[in-house]
């Protein structure tokens, strides 16, 4: 069997996982370790072919190489794991100090959460913004369960009372937003899931919590009222949630085996429901955080599925044949 090695190196470039620019650089010093290898078995009397088929061998599997690379190449310094886990401090401490229920601090804190995403994205995207966009999405996917809701409740009038409680246009408008909305959440998540849909896991853990934190007082009604006194009494509950996920991206951001990273974001996604629904005591039924822990993981694996969607397709593979003037093609 003919050695193919645009594809062995366009297989190990789909498994590396990496930046795009860190891993063109791997592929080609492999690249050049490759042809100086081949180099030597030509001057030993091997054959264009066999000394091609020789080099790889000593490689091994494109699998195993890209997954000792990834290790060498994922984990972030310490500076850069600061850098990540800062969102989650500075919600934490917003939640200690009572402050989310002033939108100036709402307001602020997602704005620099956008600034330093479109900053750092400027700049090559560095794996530490992803812990800032998380915090971005979470404007558009909470308007859209707004939406969502308004939509809901007209069903329910509907079926109630046999009337809409609110005008035609609301409704109409709502549905314009929620598929607007839902666009730009999925082209975001696509881009996040490139190269490396665990970075985009990473982005939105905190978005499950969120969700049943919302879910768990706005189903109340407390959300609506003025005085959101009820809504403060787990404050400390909640910001020790978001010391835990500063303290599990962390953790991720150090460890280096994909395998690991894959458990840390399973474990603590429906971990963080769990804890919270024992924090709030009286809230969803057992059944529904079950439910809800469920939910936690397959929203973790959406960038998995866009990452799919974004696998890139084979490049042309050349064998030594194929390229008569040059090592390889």
């Amino acid at each position: 069997m003919k050695p193919h090695i645009r594809g062995y190196l366009d297989e190990m470039g789909k498994q590396l996982h990496l930046d795009p620019k860190e891993e063109q650089e791997i592929l080609h010093e492999l690249e050049v370790h490759i042809e100086d290898r081949v180099c030597e078995l030509l001057d030993q009397g091997l054959s264009r072919e066999a000394a091609l088929q020789n080099a790889l061998e000593s490689l091994g599997q494109s699998e195993m190489i890209a997954g000792q690379l990834y290790e060498v190449h994922s984990r972030g310094s310490w500076y850069h794991t600061a850098l990540a886990t800062l969102p989650h401090l500075l919600l934490s401490l917003v939640f200690a100090l009572h402050l989310w229920a002033t939108p100036v601090w709402v307001i602020s804190m997602l704005l620099l959460a956008l600034t330093i995403t479109v900053v750092g994205w400027r700049k090559g995207r560095p794996r530490w913004t992803y812990p800032w966009l998380g915090y971005c999405l979470m404007g558009p996917i909470v308007s859209w369960g707004l939406a969502m809701s308004a939509v809901g409740y007209g069903a329910w009038g509907v079926v109630a009372n046999d009337a809409l409680p609110l005008s035609i246009p609301i409704y109409a408008a709502s549905f314009v937003y929620i598929a607007f909305s839902i666009w730009i959440v999925i082209r975001i998540v696509r881009k996040i899931a490139k190269p490396d849909w665990l970075m985009g896991s990473l982005a939105i853990l905190p978005i499950p919590f969120l969700g049943f934190w919302f879910f768990y007082f706005y189903s109340g009604g407390d959300l609506l009222q003025s005085d959101v006194s009820v809504l403060k009494e787990v404050d400390t509950s909640v910001a020790i949630v978001f010391l835990i996920i500063g303290s599990a991206t962390a953790a991720f951001f150090r460890i280096t085996r994909r395998l690991a990273r894959v458990a840390l974001l399973a474990i603590t996604a429906p971990s963080l429901i769990v804890l919270a629904w024992i924090s709030y005591q009286g809230g969803a039924g057992l059944i529904a955080v079950f439910m809800f822990a469920v939910m936690s993981l397959a929203v973790l694996l959406i960038p998995a599925f866009f990452d799919l969607k974004n696998s890139r397709p084979d490049a042309p593979q050349f064998t030594p044949d194929e390229n008569p003037e040059g090592i390889w093609g």
